[in-house]
């Protein structure tokens, strides 16, 4: 689910507006999705029911729709950390974007959301992935999560 061709690292997005639509666009030019659009919307809903930030500098926005053809998990890394949202104040430096096909996937984005956040929890592998300098590294350390599904 984690795709090296969506791997970004050291960004200077300055909002999750900014990363959710730049990482929505490179899903729809790697033909993940149908409608860009809608994906977007679909994220930002999920965010204003209830904020994606986990804390240690962590937000994992999702969104679960037909506008998804083929399940993703997306990563970026911020040059410089930003207020994620306006009820947590959590202050984010990296971001997974999950995208799950609405139909036939019997939870598929719960257990993405899941195994993301069970290495995510472990301070040794969260410090090597904040360390990674290039897409290449990151999606070697994060290429660990695919052989769960």
């Amino acid at each position: 689910m984690i795709k090296q061709n969506l791997i970004f690292i050291n960004q200077p997005f300055r909002n999750r507006s900014e990363v959710i639509s730049f990482i929505a666009s490179k899903a729809d030019e790697a033909n993940l999705l149908t409608d860009q659009h809608e994906f977007i919307k679909t994220v930002l809903r999920r965010e204003s029911e209830i904020s994606t930030s986990i804390g240690y500098a962590i937000a994992i926005p999702h969104g679960k729709t037909d506008a998804v053809k083929e399940a993703f998990i997306a990563y970026a890394t911020v040059k410089k950390p930003f207020e994620w949202d306006s009820d947590t104040k959590d202050r984010v430096k990296a971001i997974f974007l999950i995208g799950v096909p609405k139909k036939n996937t019997d939870k598929l984005h719960l257990k993405a959301i899941s195994e993301v956040s069970k290495k995510l929890i472990n301070d040794e592998f969260r410090k090597k992935l904040f360390d990674c300098e290039t897409n290449e590294d990151a999606f070697s350390l994060l290429n660990s999560i695919n052989r769960e599904f």
